[in-house]
């Protein structure tokens, strides 16, 4: 014999935009925003071209590319967030335009790098820092 669960008429599920996009097409804006704090690093600082990215659901790649976008909230702010693009590792020595993907809306919150609505719980990590091309490689000598 199944078990049979009724949900009581006042549980009621309230969905809430996660990002610009949702929001645009109407689902509620609850005001939640991440933000950067003044003086902290931006996604540009922890993020830069040639790096190795992946993210809390499984894709990543080679980065080529951070920009900064903004989105007017609805009460009357503008906030500041980052687009991080990136291609396939195996195609970043030799992509097409494709092979572009984006990660939007991000917001660099500490050391981490989260999405602008607090509604979205993902997150992306850099998993391979790119040495500039500049730097010398250090060397090591033994003195007997």
């Amino acid at each position: 014999m199944g078990s049979h669960h009724k949900q009581s008429a006042t549980a009621k599920h309230v969905w809430e935009a996660h990002s610009t996009y949702t929001a645009d097409l109407g689902v509620p804006d609850r005001r939640r925003y991440r933000r950067t704090p003044p003086g902290s690093p931006t996604v540009a600082d922890l993020v830069r071209p040639r790096d190795t990215v992946s993210t809390s659901y499984s894709t990543g790649g080679a980065v080529i590319e951070v920009k900064e976008c903004f989105y007017a909230a609805l009460m009357g702010e503008t906030l500041s967030h980052f687009t991080i693009v990136y291609v396939p590792s195996d195609r970043a020595a030799n992509y097409r335009d494709c092979d572009h993907h984006w990660i939007n809306e991000c917001v660099a919150v500490g050391d981490r790098i989260l999405m602008l609505f607090e509604a979205n719980s993902d997150e992306v990590f850099v998993v391979d820092r790119m040495r500039p091309a500049d730097s010398q490689p250090s060397r090591t000598i033994l003195i007997t």
